[in-house]
């Protein structure tokens, strides 16, 4: 069941992308969402010692191209698929604000 919501929140995240026009604060509040799925996701996933959390910081670009990469994968049934650069980056991200 887990699997089905998964994918269906990542599908409606890249349906809302792909029709979203480039307006600043609608790709800011996308990419928030899609970041909080991902980490919400990665809290749900076993993985045996651990992912890195010390890689090079993403560019904007670099982010949001892997956002919409997992969540496509995720929306078409891979929901075990890990982006360890883009988990590292999130984190140390989210620490910063903190």
């Amino acid at each position: 069941m887990f699997q089905d919501a998964l994918a269906g929140q990542a599908a409606e995240l890249i349906r809302y992308q792909d029709a979203e026009a480039a307006d600043q604060t609608a790709a800011e509040i996308w990419q928030s969402t899609a970041e909080d799925c991902v980490l919400a996701r990665m809290k749900t996933i076993r993985v045996y010692g651990g992912l890195p959390r010390h890689k090079r910081r993403l560019t904007q670009h670099e982010r949001v191209d892997r956002l919409q990469a997992l969540l496509r994968l995720w929306a078409n049934g891979c929901i075990c698929a890990v982006d360890e650069e883009l988990f590292a980056d999130l984190l140390a991200r989210r620490s910063l604000r903190a």
